[in-house]
């Protein structure tokens, strides 16, 4: 992968970067000449999920191995496999760690690069920057950031957390935390890469929220970033729901995935919609009920399984469907002709997800 290079024209004036002098404005453009040099799209760093360029931001509640899933996430793009799924491109990764030791991070690298004896040539293709003890504001911070990166070419930079580079700063204030968002851009324009940080849920049921809140902090978390992918805990133990919410792509479904040390591996069994809530809510429908409820041996039309999903579980026809869709990819629901059954033998076995 090719990383962009910034031509004389693009540097940025040390003034602007200061903050002593505002940058200059772009001109306005007619469609007309607009469309004569119309930008081509960068490549994707992360299929369907991340472009070069852009800001991502992974996050999930406190201890849900976010550091973990950033670590596998640098192993898999610095070696070109995938991650949960998706293909990453092949390019020069630099993991910056404000919160393991530098023994730790040198054990779950190990794990990791065990687990995945796919991943190969990382010796030149990772890079890591360990900053443990020196978590500042990330408006001193980016210079010597800037000074370090500018020797090599990294098509993906990881910070992790985003809290130690706070700084004076109120994750509450939409003012500041936009101000720690543009040191984030300012990095990834002088860089030419993409930059993800990992941040933490607020406290409380989360599912009581949107994905995009569930965040902690001030609002500015969730709309500035081009990518975000939230970790929500599921009703299996040590599974996790994740949300993608993006930008300038198609919208991802949802999907679990599950702690297998020291991975998250994708658990496409599972019901992304079977989140951890407070016992004194009522728990989304189970598969099993679904099955027990709607399907059976006879043969049944789309149309059909939706009026008795309707009638039975009080689901709608878009619920319906993901259902029936994620069950029959599992092999749990057989499909021929248009028409949807339980095979006979369904009753028998007992995958994670039927409980």
């Amino acid at each position: 992968m090719d990383i962009k290079e910034f031509s004389p024209i693009e540097q940025v004036e040390p003034a602007v970067d200061l903050g002593a002098v505002p940058p200059p404005l772009p001109d306005i453009e007619f469609l007309r000449d607009f469309a004569t040099n119309l930008p081509s799209p960068p490549p994707h760093i992360i299929e369907g999920t991340l472009h070069q360029g852009d800001k991502m931001i992974l996050g999930g509640t406190s201890k849900s191995n976010k550091s973990w899933s950033l670590l596998d996430l640098a192993i898999s793009v610095a070696s070109g496999q995938k991650w949960w799924g998706r293909q990453c491109t092949k390019t020069p990764v630099v993991y910056i760690n404000f919160e393991l030791q530098r023994w730790a991070i040198a054990q779950r690298i190990a794990a990791l690069c065990a687990a995945r004896p796919e991943c190969k040539g990382l010796g030149d293709n990772l890079a890591l920057w360990n900053l443990r003890g020196r978590n500042a504001d990330m408006s001193l911070l980016r210079p010597k950031l800037e000074e370090q990166l500018a020797k090599h070419k990294f098509g993906l930079i990881i910070l992790d957390p985003a809290y130690k580079l706070l700084g004076d700063r109120d994750e509450n204030a939409n003012g500041e935390i936009a101000n720690l968002m543009n040191e984030f851009e300012a990095l990834a324009q002088s860089s030419g890469a993409a930059i993800v940080v990992a941040h933490h849920f607020a406290k409380g049921d989360s599912t009581a929220k949107s994905a995009i809140d569930r965040m902690s902090g001030a609002g500015a978390w969730a709309r500035d970033p081009d990518s975000i992918m939230v970790l929500t805990p599921h009703e299996e133990p040590d599974c996790f729901t994740v949300t993608s919410i993006l930008r300038n792509l198609p919208q991802v479904p949802e999907f679990v995935v599950a702690w297998e040390y020291p991975l998250m591996r994708v658990a496409s069994d599972l019901n992304p919609e079977a989140l951890r809530r407070p016992q004194a809510k009522n728990k989304v429908c189970s598969d099993k009920e679904f099955m027990d409820g709607v399907m059976g041996s006879e043969a049944k039309s789309f149309a059909k399984i939706v009026s008795e999903a309707k009638d039975t579980l009080k689901m709608s026809r878009s619920t319906t469907a993901v259902y029936l869709k994620r069950l029959t990819d599992n092999g749990l629901i057989r499909t021929s002709g248009g028409l949807y059954w339980a095979p006979s033998e369904w009753k028998s076995s007992s995958p994670a997800s039927l409980k």
